[in-house]
């Protein structure tokens, strides 16, 4: 049984409360876990100083990713509290997401004092994290205002201060809205703040495209919109965006074999451009990717919409289907926006031109006074068409036959996953459809839960019952 002490021990030894915080808290708690939480939670936390002009904004002790996982700990999960709480010299004040490669944490950097992204990265083999951490120190001298800069890349040591087999980086910390919960809020932005974002967005793009990289996951979840609302009375300059997530970052000679050889897909369904479901990658995969972000942010809805997001209705729609007209799902659109973002959407690579190309094209749609109107956009309205057949693909790789033999399976194990992340999981710890970790990560949060764990040995029970009849 995990004592008061225990709990003591690892807060302090994290630096999450000092030792004066605890010991004033466990005299107001009078050995009751609940009372001391909720009086280290009142006091600020010891890395907050407030300043002498504004103490309005002062935040909480322990932050409700911290309580969770200090409650989840004493009532006898077994992960390790202190790696919950703080990673080398970041305290972890809220998980904000979780991939394939890791979980990325909004932090407090305790030197230099800001807060910060943090993402812990798992890496298979030596040469894959040697070949990200040079990736991670070349992305060190990209700046920009449209990205986040990267801050440091480093080993992350255990509680004994002993290198382990994990590795992070820490990121400047968009303090925004990503535009893909943006847009399912509020629904479609008036165009022209989409336009001041592309000008942004492309900006840094043609950064990492000069330095020779190449982003490979471009998406609305990926893209933070910073500033006031979009909305009536809000100027288009007084917002800005910004990229995140460089987790899938490539350099642009390196075309993907060690990806192909893995068989693994880059990319998310909605926005991958056509060369990306063969594992080829440039400049101008971004471009593409790019574009449907900005679909997506003026009318509500990404490129192509398949149901269920079978993988090969989405390889086959961005590889064949006709081009969508923003201006028929959104009327506030220009049609010169519209033509802009399909040519972006340009199923060959170099119809796409060049992220400086564009920016200087989207740079004419927004005049510099602002008199752009502010009318909320609103998504039209229609019937959705049956889907014609697709025509026959131009080639057939080993790739595209291996993503049909996997279809029908991911789309049940995926269906039956969704099933018990309903039933089992609070609303804080789904994913957004489309933004879902990898399955053998969906599994893990299961199995986490202790009902899910009763229901699974009961089974087990009830099957060896049944077979010894």
């Amino acid at each position: 049984m995990r004592t008061l002490t225990d709990l003591a021990n690892v807060l302090i030894g994290c630096r999450v409360v000092t030792r004066a915080r605890w010991e004033r808290a466990a005299r107001i708690g009078r050995g009751d876990p609940t009372m001391t939480l909720d009086a280290l939670t009142n006091d600020p936390p010891a890395w907050f100083t407030p300043s002498a002009a504004d103490t309005s904004d002062i935040p909480h002790g322990l932050t409700d990713y911290q309580r969770d996982a200090i409650d989840l700990w004493l009532n006898g999960d077994d992960t390790p509290l202190e790696r919950q709480l703080a990673i080398n010299q970041f305290i972890l004040l809220e998980k904000l997401g979780a991939g394939g490669q890791g979980d990325v944490y909004r932090s407090r950097q305790l030197n230099p004092p800001r807060f910060v992204a943090v993402k812990t990265l798992r890496r298979d083999t030596e040469s894959d994290r040697a070949r990200f951490e040079l990736e991670a120190r070349a992305m060190m001298k990209v700046q920009h205002p449209g990205i986040a800069r990267f801050y440091l890349y480093e080993r992350v040591r255990d509680a004994a201060n002993k290198p382990t087999d994990e590795y992070l980086i820490a990121m400047e910390f968009a303090d925004g809205t990503d535009l893909h919960r943006l847009i399912r809020w509020s629904g479609p932005v008036p165009w022209s703040f989409a336009v001041k974002w592309a000008i942004d967005l492309l900006g840094g793009l043609a950064i990492i495209h000069q330095n020779g990289f190449i982003h490979r996951d471009v998406k609305p979840a990926n893209v933070i919109a910073l500033g006031p609302p979009p909305e009536p009375g809000t100027a288009p300059g007084a917002t800005a965006a910004k990229l995140l997530d460089f987790g899938a970052v490539r350099k642009v000679e390196q075309r993907g074999p060690t990806d192909a050889n893995r068989r693994i897909f880059v990319g998310t369904r909605e926005y991958a451009p056509p060369e990306q479901w063969e594992e080829r990658i440039y400049p101008a995969s971004d471009l593409y990717a790019l574009g449907g972000t900005l679909f997506y942010a003026i009318t509500g809805r990404p490129p192509f919409e398949i149901e269920g997001r079978d993988a090969i209705a989405f390889m086959k729609a961005h590889m064949r289907a006709p081009i969508p007209d923003a201006s028929e799902h959104n009327l506030e659109v220009p049609k010169e926006l519209s033509r802009l973002l399909q040519r972006m959407l340009a199923k060959r690579p170099d119809a796409r031109g060049s992220a400086d190309e564009l920016l200087a094209e989207f740079r004419q749609l927004l005049p510099s006074d602002g008199s752009v109107p502010m009318t909320i956009a609103q998504p039209v309205q229609t019937v959705k068409p049956s889907q014609p057949a697709s025509p026959p693909l131009p080639y057939r790789s080993a790739r595209t036959a291996e993503v049909e033999s996997r279809g029908k399976l991911d789309r049940a194990l995926d269906s039956v996953l969704s099933g018990l992340e309903r039933v089992f999981l609070p609303d804080r710890l789904r994913a957004s459809p489309g933004h879902e970790p990898p399955i053998n990560e969906r599994l893990v949060a299961l199995l986490r839960r202790p009902f899910v764990l009763f229901l699974l040995l009961a089974m087990v029970v009830l099957l060896v019952v049944w077979a010894m009849l």
